[in-house]
């Protein structure tokens, strides 16, 4: 059953046009149980998190828009001679590789994008060459998480695939859904999944919401709002999304009521614990 869920904001400079959603929960989902303590970490996470997420997705849509501009591109991609791509964070900035579509896929293009630009030129290489260790990781983990089974919530499908900075290494993948549409912002459908070190096995695997939800954004409106109950506060994917959108996104959960705004999470009010 879907309820429309929004928050309650008591603040006059927010009486300008919100977006809410419907969302869809079981009854029986409930969030782990967390101290102050994990969850001022798991916000520091979810910021650091969020943020790369968006600067490797926004990396990616920079370098393809660039690669389009080069015929020999144009024409592979044309002759399906390629296979997506990978992004890892150098020093010159976040590098995107396009991959060529064999079964062990090799770099074909290279692309370099800092602050939102093009450094220097698309690299086509003259044949296709082979991948680093990372990037063959990564490869391998871009190409498990598009073979994931998972309910999708868009007809395409964005992939972000990061290294795991945690103890044991390995890749984390996130699929978000993609739209033409001007003015929402898809956040239903989003999932993560956590790889081994090979790329090849997903060890882990949620989903951030439990139905299609979609938020309206209109170019007037100051910012969103959506209910969270599937964790006590809120988590990467709302990070991104909230850079995505260029927006402010007000998260209730169970701990209570948050905002996000340039990838920074604050609570605004905590929810009281009933007395038995």
């Amino acid at each position: 059953m879907q309820e429309m869920k929004c928050i309650a904001i008591r603040a006059m400079w927010l009486l300008s046009a919100f977006a809410c959603a419907p969302l869809a929960v079981a009854q029986d989902d409930t969030p782990p149980r967390m101290d102050d303590a994990q969850i001022a970490q798991a916000i520091l996470d979810a910021e650091a998190t969020g943020r790369a997420i968006y600067l490797h997705d926004q990396a990616a849509a920079v370098a393809s828009d660039a690669a389009m501009e080069n015929n020999a591109f144009r024409q592979d991609g044309k002759q399906g001679r390629l296979g997506g791509w990978i992004t890892e964070q150098r020093e010159a900035g976040i590098v995107v590789t396009f991959l060529s579509s064999d079964a062990e896929p090799r770099a074909r293009y290279r692309v370099t994008v800092g602050e939102g630009r093009v450094i220097g030129d698309v690299e086509a290489l003259a044949e296709s060459t082979a991948l680093t260790p990372y990037e063959l990781g990564a490869a391998r983990a871009r190409n498990t998480a598009a073979k994931a089974e998972f309910a999708p919530c868009s007809r395409s499908y964005n992939t972000v695939v990061l290294p795991d900075l945690r103890e044991g290494g390995g890749w984390i993948a996130y699929l978000l859904p993609g739209t033409k549409k001007q003015g929402i912002v898809p956040v239903g459908g989003s999932y993560r999944l956590d790889l081994d070190t090979t790329g090849e096995r997903i060890l882990k695997q949620r989903g951030f919401t439990r139905s299609c939800i979609v938020l309206e954004s209109p170019r007037d409106s100051v910012g969103m709002m959506i209910t969270h109950l599937l964790d006590p506060m809120p988590t990467e994917v709302h990070v991104f999304w909230s850079l995505w959108a260029g927006k402010p996104m007000y998260v209730g959960t169970s701990a209570g009521l948050w905002k996000i705004e340039d990838g920074r999470v604050t609570m605004t009010s905590r929810r009281e614990e009933k007395r038995q």
